[in-house]
């Protein structure tokens, strides 16, 4: 029996990962919560885009991940950068 609230995590998103570990939301309810348009969302977690948000959002986001301080924010939402650099 599935849950009707997707938990899977997209990728390597340290947004993502703070999503599942702090709330019982949804990716959809977590975006809608913050005021993100979900499209939206799915680009910052996938990486596609930097986040560009409002500083409502930003304290929504801080809320409902029930952060403190700034410096429990990630440096990035997106998985990690792959380096181009290869051994030889």
């Amino acid at each position: 029996m599935s849950s009707r609230k997707e938990r899977r995590q997209e990728g390597n998103s340290p947004l993502e990962a703070l999503r599942i570990h702090k709330t019982d939301l949804s990716q959809d309810e977590f975006a809608f919560k913050c005021g993100i348009p979900r499209a939206t969302y799915h680009r910052w977690i996938s990486g596609a885009t930097e986040p560009k948000f409002s500083l409502e959002q930003l304290k929504a986001i801080c809320r409902e991940l029930q952060i403190e301080k700034i410096d429990e924010l990630p440096e990035s939402f997106g998985p990690p950068k792959q380096s181009n650099q290869t051994n030889s």
